[in-house]
This record gives C-alpha cells, structure tokens and sequence, in this order.
C-alpha cells in the first residue's frame, strides 16, 4: 500500500478496510500492509551523492475481529533491480543486509522498523536513471503483503518566487498572486503541487478546477493546486492565470504561506477541500523575477482595519476565613479584526494592579492550554522587566495569546491573599498594554482598555461601563455561557468556591468592568520588555490562576 507519508501503524483491532482478496470472503485471519513511498529520488554523483532512508514500514489489521496476533514477522526488501543504479545497506538494528537484500524481523511490535535501510546512487549512474525496489512481509498467522517504489536518480528541484508584502490594503480589495517557480534540479517534473494557507481574513476567490478550497474553524483558508505542466531543468514558469485573494472584513494583517512541490505524476491528490470550477490552471515559461532559495515562501498583507480590544474586570471574592480569596478577569476582541501575530508572541498584555492590601497567592496554568497562550501571568518588575510568577506582589502582567477571533477572549484566574486590615472599598485596574514589538491592533478605543478589580459587596463594586461578565460572545455582549471554552455561567461569572477546567478559583469570582484609563493598546508607555513565561505549573496555594479561551465551534467547509 503506497502512501506520501509513510510510518502510519494501522492497529489490530481497529476497523479498516479489508483487502481485494477478502472482497467476497470474510478474513480468517489478519493481514499485513506494507507503507512505502510511490517513488524515491536519490541525489545524483553530481547532487553530493547522499544516502536516503526512505520510510517504508508495515503494520496488521484484522478489522476489527480480534484474531490471535500474527507471530515471527519478517520484512525482506530486495534492491536486485537497482543494480548499477543504487547500493542498499541495512540502517535499523532490527535487519540485515545480504548483497542487495535487506530482511528485517519482528521484535515484538508487529510493525516494521523505522527507516530500515538506505539507498546510495552509484557513482556512475545518471540522472533519470531508474529501477525498482520490492518489499514483501510475510509472518504466522497472517496473510502477507507484497509493494515496491521506483527508485529514481536526480530530481527536479523547485524554489518558488517571492511575492511583494502588500500594505494600505482596505476590506473588499483583491489582491493578485502570481506565483512562479523555478526548476533548480536535473529532472523534467511529471507534477507540480501548490499549496497557499492563509490566516482568517484572506478569501481565495479564482477557483480552478485543478485546485481544491478548504476552510478550518478559525475561516483560514487554503489552496491545493495540482498543475501537470512539465518544468525542465533550469526552467522558470508562472501560473498562466494568477490566483487572487480578497480581503475580508476579518483582515487586520494576515499573511500567505504558500509552496510548490515536483511530485511523481502518480501521486495521489489532496482530496480536501472543495474543487474549482473554473478553467484550469498550467504553467507558462517566465523569464527573470526574484526566487527564494527553496520551495516555500510567505506574503503579508497590512489592511487599514482594526481589532477593538476591551479589559473585562473582575471582583474578589474572599473565602470564608477573609484571608484569601479567588479573581477572574480578562479581555475581549470586539472585532472586526482578527489579531494574528505571525512570530506567535503574545498580542498583548493583561497588566493587573491589585487593590491595596491584596497580593498574590499562586499561578497555576491549565493543563490543556488553548491554542498557544501558557497562561502563566508574570510578576511585573519595572516597565522594562518582568520575571516569572512570585507570590506576595500586587502587579502581574498576563499574556494573551498571540492569535485571537473578533467576538473572543481570554479569561484569567488569580488567587489572591488579603491582609487583615484591607480596605474592601479599595480598587485594582486590569488594564491592556502593548505585546512585544512589531504588531498593533490599531485599538480605535482606549476608554474601554482599563477596567476595575472590586472587592465583592464593596460601595461603588458595580461598573457601568467596559466588559461586565466573564468573556464574550461573537457579538461582544460579554454574556456567558458557562462552558468549558471559559464562558461565565450566568451574567457575573463563576460563584462557586470549587475550582473546575474552565479556570474557576478557591474562592469563585463575579466578573466586572468600567471604563477608565487611557492606555490604549497602539499608545506608548507598555511594557517593552518581557521574559519568563515557563511552561511548568507553579502551585503554591489553593487558589490558582488558569487561563480559558473562547473559540469559534464550527468550521466551514
């Protein structure tokens, strides 16, 4: 059984699809399938001549019926066709070589080994020179398999031209993305693959019928093109019909990953996605233009939206005792825009000042972090350092994640020590700051980028303006839900003194806001400089901090 990336296990007992020979007859007993690539390129003399561990393997299945385990398995992999072309050696301890064969056998994991062996071109042999390895696997107590791949010396080689970053862009524009290649190999190429992700605020809008469109939950959207114009070696090329994109509301500063790939004309396809309609894409000779040294490059794309974030304040409930207590605050993205940060750091920060009398008393952070935010909030110690959490301080900067849709959120928990002689009428502030350089939110509105930390009952508790609840819908009402994605349950957040998944504290927590402040997130005056953020949980109490994310539940297809 061929496939493009092999090293699958197919287990016993798991329900796959039973061979050709059972089509009619139901197995007796289980059967072995071999994963092997289709093909296989190996440098030529003139490439450096480097040798291939290609990954080829085998597994069982039995569908599901439970047949006794297959018993003294052997995988023998014969290279006799390769002669003149290739040179074979074991590489896996599990086999050895015999002239040109390789036979490996089972240790007890009814699957082959990882990279069994390796495949040299000959020093004389040419580019385009061609032959055949098989492979068989056969054991007790099952029905065997039988695959081979060509082997092919030299291959063409693809590097992919760059693509100018676009700015000013505005929602509604199109952009044009006419990708070109070049062939840097030794190799005509049988099939060109392109591949274009973007993140949320692209839509691909030329369709060919060559090519398939897909979308994840968060509306990124990508592109499988399948183009079998032959590219000879030292060749460039262009798409005859340059794909476009449109900017959508979503877009804030999204960017293209895009690639190009010289595959085997009997690859298979990605058969995800959606396929075009229109007139199918090729390859057109290009001359000129500026390449990449390689086959993938990336497009960005600066739009003049925005990305309203909003500080969700919290209130402090203490426990029974008065000594200690739980908070929960965060942040919003009212939208439009979509924040994505492409170097993947924090969008940014949560900078919490504590009333006067409470410090904190631990950090904890979730043991499923959403997407790619640790939620551990840092002890702020100047405007230009931090260090990692420490109980016993009144300032903490927590955070966010470095992507985050329109109408979501990040909700934290803190445990907090109260002294005695706290004033319960006293004020914190929750108020967002900038992430590290190199990223703006163009936040059109800094009233709503402070909110109030309160004490529970306290005079003046209630807020009349900012976030008032524990996150926010994709509308950013800031109603709660109650669910694990970190809704509130109610409108004022968790009330309970249990701790749960979705980040509720020792002392549970009503979630408030007000506006305030001036700090607005493209302003000066944020935290220049962060360090820490250890992925190690610090559990110094029985209050914690945890983060919880809103995301978006379906995905469009």
């Amino acid at each position: 059984m061929h496939v493009a990336a092999a090293g699958a296990v197919i287990a016993l007992g798991t329900a796959v699809g039973v061979p050709a020979a059972y089509a009619d007859d139901e197995p007796t007993q289980p059967w072995a399938e071999i994963q092997a690539p289709r093909q296989i390129d190996l440098p030529s003399a003139a490439d450096g001549q480097e040798a291939v561990a290609p990954s080829v393997s085998y597994s069982f299945a039995d569908g599901g019926a439970e047949f006794p385990l297959p018993k003294n398995a052997k995988l023998v992999i014969d290279a006799s066709g390769l002669e003149g072309i290739a040179t074979i050696k074991a590489k896996n301890e599990q086999c050895t070589a015999s002239g040109a064969v390789v036979t490996c056998l089972d240790n007890g994991n009814l699957h082959g080994p990882w990279e069994p062996f390796t495949l040299t071109a000959d020093a004389d042999a040419k580019p385009g020179a061609s032959g055949t390895i098989s492979y068989e696997v056969t054991a007790d107590g099952a029905t065997g398999d039988k695959d081979s791949s060509k082997v092919v010396v030299g291959s063409p080689r693809l590097v992919v031209g760059k693509l100018p970053d676009r700015s000013g862009l505005k929602t509604g524009d199109t952009v044009a993305l006419p990708l070109a290649v070049r062939n840097t190999g030794n190799l005509t190429t049988e099939r060109v693959d392109i591949r274009l992700r973007s993140v949320p605020g692209v839509e691909f809008t030329t369709k060919p019928k060559n090519c398939r469109f897909a979308y994840e939950w968060d509306e990124s959207a990508s592109v499988y093109c399948a183009i079998d114009t032959p590219l000879e070696p030292g060749q460039s090329a262009k798409l005859s019909t340059p794909l476009t994109a449109k900017i959508t509301k979503a877009a804030l500063a999204p960017w293209i990953d895009y690639e190009a790939e010289a595959v085997p004309a009997s690859s298979d396809e990605d058969p995800n996605g959606t396929r075009g309609t229109g007139s199918p894409i090729g390859l057109t000779t290009a001359s000129g233009g500026d390449f990449e040294t390689g086959g993938k490059s990336s497009l960005s794309l600066l739009t003049d939206n925005h990305a309203d974030f909003r500080a969700v304040g919290g209130t402090i409930e203490p426990t029974a005792d008065g000594t200690t207590g739980g908070l929960r605050f965060g942040l919003t993205n009212a939208g439009p825009a979509a924040a994505y940060r492409k170097d993947g750091k924090p969008l940014l920060y949560a900078d919490i000042t504590l009333p006067k009398g409470v410090t904190g008393l631990s950090n904890h952070i979730d043991e499923e972090p959403d997407q790619d935010t640790t939620g551990e909030c840092l002890t702020y110690v100047s405007p230009t350092e931090t260090k990692k959490f420490e109980p016993g301080h009144s300032r903490y900067l927590c955070p966010e994640a470095s992507t985050e849709l329109p109408g979501e959120g990040q909700m934290y928990g803190l445990g907090v020590k109260i002294a005695k002689d706290a004033d319960k009428n006293a004020t914190g502030t929750v108020k967002l700051v900038p992430g590290p350089a190199g990223f703006s939110t163009n936040d059109p509105d800094s009233g709503n980028d402070t909110a109030k930390i309160t004490f529970k009952g306290a005079s003046g508790g209630s807020s009349t303006g900012g976030e008032s609840t524990g996150g926010s819908d994709h509308n950013g009402s800031g109603s709660g839900s109650g669910s694990h994605d970190g809704g509130a349950s109610g409108s004022g957040g968790d009330s309970g003194s249990g701790g749960s998944g979705d980040g509720a504290t020792s002392g549970g927590s009503h979630d408030s806001g007000s506006t305030g402040g001036s700090m607005a997130l493209t302003g000066a005056g944020g935290i220049t400089l962060m360090a820490g953020g250890a992925a190690a949980a610090l559990a110094l109490g029985g209050a914690a901090v945890v983060v919880t994310r809103r995301r978006r539940a379906a995905a469009r297809v």
